[in-house]
């Protein structure tokens, strides 16, 4: 792969090293824990103590998330130097060991709720006559572009995944795609996505630019860790000094302004306040650079702990806003913080057994997907690349 290794060369990649995987591995799991926190406040289900801010420093995680996914897959990507197919596969097992049963999983739940209290359901309801054809409508990864903005079911947090796939898609043809074609590719990829998707790209390119930059960057320990305390100081300024609802303004003026110049019509679906994301993007971007250089290293055992905890984060960011539906249409409520552990423990052992049979199998789709891939391979002779183990 000697076109990849010179985009790696080009890129200039820093060694991701031990400390740095564990930490992001740990903003992956906050990160996951602040979603759930946050939704569960907007379903009155946690106790009075958490006020409605919880709900923005939810939306806030998921902008964490998109730059920690635009790092990791820019490095695993350009580091192992492998094929297109190898790509494809590893970002086709990996999405769909979650999004088929997560899906099928919600579908489930809801059928239950809608038994015990069909008023909780009420915003889903028009989906489950159409029952059959959600799933694979979502699959396709078509629920946040030009045919408008909704998801699978009572599965709020899916909005997020459809971005992720388009711009997996779009950094594959970048990176994988050459000669002339790469550029009408990239065009074609850029206007499927619609503009929803499209104003959020930067926040993930931002995860692709410090995987590029982070050895430039990197900083000695204490100025490092003085830029960590900078930023979530900074981020906690933002959040409760007033300046969000500045940005939020801005977002909406600029949606605004957008919407009255479009030739077509405008809704910013699930982006609903860009510019106060791009803040907290930049933030957390300038936490990681702290991460990389803080010289912080984790016990081996915690280090275990914080990886096993994140290789579930998936899962449980997917399927928790329908569990916690679901217990809000079995009576559940705002109670203490015993009754909120409680709640919390079912919802972690839910997520458990989602990823016995998806996440955590993550290897047996990924063999699947593989025969499938060589299946038609033969079928369509060199149209499509190899997959390789």
């Amino acid at each position: 792969m000697a076109h990849l290794g010179r985009l790696a060369r080009i890129l200039a990649l820093a060694p991701l090293s031990p400390s740095l995987s564990i930490w992001l591995d740990l903003c992956r799991v906050v990160a996951a824990l602040a979603v759930y926190v946050g939704h569960s406040v907007v379903l009155g289900l946690a106790p009075a103590a958490l006020s409605l801010t919880w709900h923005r420093s939810a939306d806030d995680a998921v902008i964490a998330f998109f730059v920690i996914s635009g790092f990791v897959i820019a490095h695993s990507t350009l580091s192992r130097h492998g094929s297109a197919g190898h790509y494809a596969l590893a970002r086709v097992s990996r999405i769909y060991s979650v999004a088929i049963p997560a899906v099928l999983l919600a579908l489930l739940l809801d059928r239950i709720g809608l038994g015990l209290n069909p008023e909780g359901y009420a915003g889903y309801a028009w989906q489950y006559p159409k029952a059959a054809l959600v799933p694979p409508y979502h699959w396709l990864f078509l629920g946040e572009g030009w045919f408008g903005s909704w998801q699978p079911f009572s599965m709020e947090p899916y909005w997020s995944l459809a971005y992720e796939v388009w711009y997996y898609a779009l950094f594959g043809v970048f990176v994988y795609a050459r000669g002339w074609w790469r550029w009408p590719l990239l065009v074609l990829v850029l206007g499927f996505m619609g503009p929803a998707m499209l104003m959020l790209l930067p926040v993930w390119c931002l995860g692709v630019f410090l995987c590029r930059h982070l050895g430039a960057l990197r900083l000695g320990p204490w100025p490092a860790r003085a830029l960590m305390l900078v930023c979530a100081l900074a981020y906690a300024v933002f959040l409760l000094s007033g300046a969000r609802q500045a940005t939020d303004g801005a977002s909406r003026a600029l949606y605004a302004a957008i919407a009255a110049g479009a030739p077509w019509p405008f809704e910013p679906g699930s982006t609903e306040h860009v510019l106060s994301d791009y803040v907290t993007g930049l933030l957390f971007a300038g936490f990681v650079v702290g991460c990389a250089g803080a010289g912080w290293n984790f016990p081996d055992r915690a280090g275990r702990l914080i990886r096993w905890l994140a290789d579930r984060t998936f899962s449980f960011y997917l399927i928790h806003f329908s569990l916690l539906v679901l217990a809000r249409a079995a009576g559940v409520s705002a109670s203490g913080w015993a009754g909120y552990a409680a709640l919390l423990a079912g919802v972690l052992l839910a997520t458990w057994a989602l990823g016995q049979i998806g996440e955590q199998r993550r290897e047996a789709y990924r063999a699947v997907f593989r025969r499938v891939a060589d299946t038609l391979r033969r079928g369509l002779g060199a149209l499509l690349p190899r997959a390789r183990p």
